[in-house]
C-alpha cells in the first residue's frame, strides 16, 4: 500500500547547463500529471506521463526540470575562451602596430574580454537528450515510489490502530445493549399498568406494537455489518495494489452505519460511544484520503 504523497529528484548536466529533475506527488482523487520545464522540451510530458503511469495510478504529480546557465569564469577558462581571447588579443596587436603604439596587455583587460563576449547557452534540441532525461527521470521517480511506499507503511499502521479502537468500541456497544430492548419492553408494561391505563398486554394488536418497539431498539444488524466493514478494513490495508477508493468507501458505509446507531442510542452510555467513534471515523477517512 502506498501513500500519494512522494517527493524524487536527480541531477543533470548538460553542455552550458547545470539542472535538476524534480518529481513531486500530492493527493488527488484521480490521475493528473504536469511538467514545467523550457519550453524547448515540452513534447517531452507525453513521454514522462508514461514513465511515471507505470508506477502511480493516483496523485497529483509534478515533473519539473530546472536549469541554471554555468556561471562564465575568468579564473578557469575554457578552451573556446581561450581561444576567443587569443584571437582579439592578436587583433588588438596588429592595430597597435598599425598605429604605432605600445602594446601591453593587462589581466584587466583580459578579464573583461572574457566576461564581454559571454552569452546565455542555448538549450539543446529534446532528440539529442531525450534518452538522458528518460534516464533521470526513472531515477527520480525510483525515489518518489519509495517514499510513497514508506508512508503508506506509516499510514497502514495508523489505520490499523483506529480500526482496532472501532472493533473495541463496538464491542462495548453490543456489551452494553445485550437485552436492552427486552428491559425497556418489560419497564413500559410496568409503567403501564402503574398508570392505572386499561390495556390487554396479550393483545395481538399490543403485542405487535411491542415488537416494532422491540426491532426499532436492536441494533444487532448494524454491529454485524460495522465489524463486516471493519474486517473488509483489515484486507483491504494488506494489500499492494491501489486501495484508496475501495477504503474511501467502507469507511463511508462505517459512518452510515455508527450514524444509524446514533439515532437508536437507548443510553447515554451508547451514545457516548457512537460520538467516540464518529470522532475516530474522520480522523480515518483524512488518513484514507492520503491512500493510493
Amino acid at each position: 500500500m502506498k501513500s500519494m504523497t512522494g517527493y524524487g529528484r536527480a541531477d543533470i548536466t548538460l553542455p552550458g547547463f547545470h539542472g535538476v529533475i524534480e518529481l513531486s506527488s500530492v493527493n488527488k482523487r484521480g490521475f493528473e500529471f504536469l511538467l514545467h520545464g523550457p519550453k524547448e522540451w515540452q513534447f517531452f510530458e507525453k513521454e514522462a506521463q508514461r514513465l511515471i503511469r507505470s508506477s502511480a495510478e493516483r496523485g497529483r504529480i509534478r515533473l519539473s526540470i530546472l536549469l541554471q546557465p554555468q556561471a562564465v569564469s575568468a579564473e578557469d577558462p575554457s578552451r573556446d575562451q581561450k581561444v576567443r581571447v587569443g584571437e582579439q588579443l592578436d587583433e588588438l596587436k596588429k592595430i597597435c602596430q598599425s598605429q604605432d603604439l605600445p602594446y601591453s596587455p593587462s589581466v584587466d583587460l583580459i578579464q573583461r574580454i572574457l566576461t564581454s563576449g559571454s552569452r546565455d547557452p542555448v538549450v539543446p534540441p529534446l532528440d539529442t537528450i531525450e534518452d538522458m532525461l528518460i534516464d533521470k527521470t526513472n531515477i527520480a521517480l525510483d525515489q518518489m515510489v519509495s517514499m510513497r511506499g514508506k508512508e503508506g507503511e506509516s499510514l497502514a499502521k495508523d489505520l490499523r490502530n483506529r480500526a482496532s479502537t472501532l472493533s473495541e468500541t463496538i464491542h462495548l456497544v453490543e456489551k452494553n445493549t445485550e437485552g436492552l430492548a427486552r428491559q425497556w419492553r418489560d419497564r413500559l408494561l410496568q409503567r403501564l399498568k402503574e398508570s392505572g391505563l386499561d390495556i390487554n398486554c396479550d393483545d395481538d394488536a399490543v403485542r405487535k406494537e411491542f415488537t416494532v418497539y422491540a426491532e426499532k431498539s436492536d441494533v444487532s444488524e448494524e454491529i454485524t455489518r460495522i465489524r463486516s466493514h471493519l474486517e473488509q478494513f483489515e484486507e483491504g490495508l494488506k494489500s499492494k495494489q491501489p486501495i484508496g477508493r475501495k477504503l474511501e468507501f467502507i469507511v463511508q458505509e462505517l459512518g452510515r452505519e455508527f450514524n444509524t446507531l446514533g439515532s437508536k442510542s437507548l443510553t447515554p452510555i451508547i451514545s457516548n460511544l457512537v460520538i467516540e467513534a464518529k470522532v475516530e471515523i474522520e480522523k480515518i477517512r483524512e488518513q484514507v484520503m492520503n491512500l493510493e
